[in-house]
C-alpha cells in the first residue's frame, strides 16, 4: 500500500491543476451521485444542521462537500511535489500574533473545514511551530505514508505512545510559547452529548479539560478554498473563556461554547465542511 500511494502521489504531482480539478469532479460525482457512498449520511447530517434549507440546496451542498474533500485529498497527495502552503493568504494574522505575545502559547480551535493540512503547514511557515493532535490514519503503511508527507510539509503532529503523553507534550509546547491545534469536531466513545447545530452530539471535551489545567489563549481558525491549491487562512479573535470552581460544569459549558463557535463558522461555508462523519450517531 505504501508503494502504491507513493506512485499515485507521483502521478498526481505531474498533472496540471486543471486536470486534477476535472478528475476530482469526476470522482465526486461517482461517489455522491452514482455509487451514493455515504450520501444518505451526508444529507441526514445536513438536514439536522440546516433544516431551513430545501432538499435541493442540501444536495448541492453535499455534492460540493464531497468535491472539496476530494480536492483536499489530492492536494495532500501532491504536496510532496507541489508546495501545499505556497498560495495560502492569511486573514486575521493580528489575532494570532496578539495571543502569542501573551507568552503562554496558544490553542487553535480547528475543525474539518477546507484543507486542514494546508492550514497546519501555513501556520508553521508564518508564525511559530504548531503541533496538532491527530489520530492514526488507516493501516500502518497508510499511516507511514501520511506521516512522511506531513514531515515534508512541516505539519507537526503530537506524538502519543501511551496515556499521558499528549498532556505532557502539550505542557511543553505551551511552555515554549508555541501552538497546539485541537481538532474537536469528531465524536469520541464515552463522551457526553452536547448541543451542536441544535441537536445533542457526542463531543470531544479534551480541549476544555486540558485548558482548565493548562490555560492559554484559544483562537478559532479555518481555511477557505478558492480553487485547487489556493486558500485563505482565516484567524479570529481570541475566545473569552473563564473557569469556576466546578470542573465538571466548566468542561461541559466550555465544550458547548466551542461547539457553538464551530457551528457558526461552518454555517458560513458548509460546502467546505466534512459532512461524511456521523457526528450525531446513536
Amino acid at each position: 500500500m505504501y508503494a502504491s500511494l507513493k506512485l499515485l502521489a507521483l502521478g498526481l504531482g505531474h498533472l496540471s491543476d486543471r486536470t486534477v480539478t476535472q478528475v476530482a469532479h469526476g470522482i465526486s460525482i461517482a461517489v455522491f451521485d452514482i455509487l451514493r457512498l455515504r450520501r444518505k449520511l451526508v444529507l441526514d447530517n445536513l438536514a439536522i444542521a440546516f433544516p431551513e434549507k430545501t432538499e435541493e440546496e442540501r444536495i448541492h451542498i453535499g455534492r460540493q462537500s464531497v468535491f472539496n474533500f476530494t480536492l483536499t485529498m489530492m492536494e495532500f497527495l501532491r504536496s510532496g511535489q507541489v508546495d501545499i502552503a505556497k498560495n495560502v493568504r492569511i486573514d486575521g494574522a493580528n489575532h494570532l500574533k496578539a495571543a502569542l505575545q501573551k507568552g503562554h502559547g496558544v490553542y487553535i480551535l480547528c475543525f474539518h473545514m477546507g484543507n486542514w493540512e494546508a492550514m497546519g503547514a501555513a501556520i508553521n511557515r508564518h508564525f511559530v511551530p504548531a503541533h496538532v493532535l491527530v489520530k492514526r490514519v488507516g493501516s500502518s503503511s497508510v499511516n507511514r505514508f501520511v506521516e512522511d508527507i506531513r514531515d515534508k510539509i512541516r505539519f507537526l503532529a503530537v506524538k502519543r505512545q501511551k496515556k499521558g503523553d499528549g498532556f505532557r507534550a502539550i505542557a511543553e509546547i505551551l511552555k515554549r510559547g508555541e501552538i497546539v491545534g485541537f481538532v474537536m469536531d469528531q465524536a469520541r466513545p464515552g463522551e457526553p452529548r452536547i448541543d451542536f447545530f441544535g441537536h445533542p452530539a457526542k463531543t470531544n471535551t479534551s480541549l476544555a479539560a486540558i485548558w482548565r489545567r493548562l490555560p492559554a489563549p484559544i483562537v478559532p481558525a479555518w481555511i477557505e478554498r478558492h480553487q485547487l491549491g489556493h486558500h485563505t487562512l482565516r484567524l479570529f479573535p481570541e475566545l473569552t473563556v473563564e473557569a469556576t470552581d466546578n470542573e465538571a460544569s466548566d468542561i461541559l459549558a466550555l465544550s458547548a461554547y466551542f461547539n457553538q463557535v464551530i457551528a457558526s463558522h461552518v454555517a458560513q461555508r458548509p460546502d467546505l465542511y466534512f459532512w461524511m462523519h456521523n457526528r450525531w450517531k446513536d
